[in-house]
């Protein structure tokens, strides 16, 4: 259909202009790392692009819905069979993987008792809070732990409250979501000693019946993984670049799970481009 339109017109693949339209959402700021990704990559091919954010602020859910729609055509998002379902995935982690890191924000009265886990059985003998539209809902319950749901906010107000032991989030956002949240949760605090590890990563999803989109968002996000460009952006980005750079370690010990929610469409994202805890 590309093509036929191209001839119509007189005008060629390459010379046509890429209409971009991203989520506009209070998650995924146009500030974050996968924006300035998408914009580099664009940028990297050499062609001109148009990117703009969707009329309507939406929620995540809503985003999705609105790319298997057509009110968006390009979003990044957690890796989802939901996601793989309604769009087309790119295979590039974006954030290197470092979102399947997942360590726990805590009651300060339990902290001592959770220090001293030691095996995966362990962590079976704890509750978990997570959200309800959340991929890793799933994940953990498919490895046999114990998930209480509830809205964002409230986990905070759970865990104050005791209503389950650990509220686990990505390496990259566990700390600055407790400085935004932390007065739901004045008890909470970060878990240094352990966290739980599992095959994830934030990816671009583009709309199904835009496959032109998709080839050309690739071939950018390949010149900017191979060039250091993204990298680059991740070094800059204040979450991510202490990790990836070696000023902030992870916890000493990991406890690995199998995300059995990792299809087909993710199995494509080379290991290669995944981070490495030194």
């Amino acid at each position: 259909m590309f093509g036929g339109a191209a001839t119509l017109t007189g005008i060629s693949a390459a010379e046509q202009v890429l209409e971009f339209v991203y989520p506009r959402t209070h998650e995924r700021p146009t500030d974050s790392y996968a924006f300035k990704m998408l914009n580099a990559a664009l940028a990297a091919l050499g062609r001109q692009y148009t990117l703009r954010l969707s009329a309507m602020q939406l929620s995540s859910m809503r985003a999705l819905l609105a790319l298997e729609t057509g009110g968006v055509n390009v979003m990044d998002t957690g890796a989802s069979p939901k996601v793989a379902e309604g769009g087309l995935i790119l295979p590039f982690p974006l954030d290197l993987g470092l979102s399947g890191y997942r360590v726990m924000l805590v009651h300060r009265d339990r902290l001592d008792r959770l220090r001293s886990l030691h095996s995966t059985e362990d962590l079976r003998k704890l509750s978990f809070g997570q959200g309800p539209d959340w991929v890793d809902t799933s994940i953990l319950r498919a490895a046999g732990l114990k998930v209480q749901e509830a809205e964002f906010l409230s986990l905070f107000r759970m865990l104050e409250v005791g209503r389950f032991d650990a509220f686990p989030l990505g390496v990259d956002e566990a700390s600055h979501l407790l400085k935004l949240f932390g007065h739901l949760a004045p008890s909470a605090v970060l878990l240094e000693d352990w966290c739980i590890h599992y095959r994830f990563a934030r990816v671009f999803a583009v709309q199904m019946h835009q496959p032109v989109l998709a080839e050309a968002l690739t071939a950018g996000l390949s010149a900017i993984f191979s060039d250091g460009s993204a990298r680059s952006i991740l070094s800059r980005d204040a979450h991510i670049g202490p990790l990836i750079e070696g000023q902030r370690r992870l916890p000493p010990k990991i406890f690995e799970l199998d995300n059995r929610l990792w299809t087909a469409p993710f199995q494509a994202i080379p290991d290669r481009l995944f981070f490495r805890p030194r």
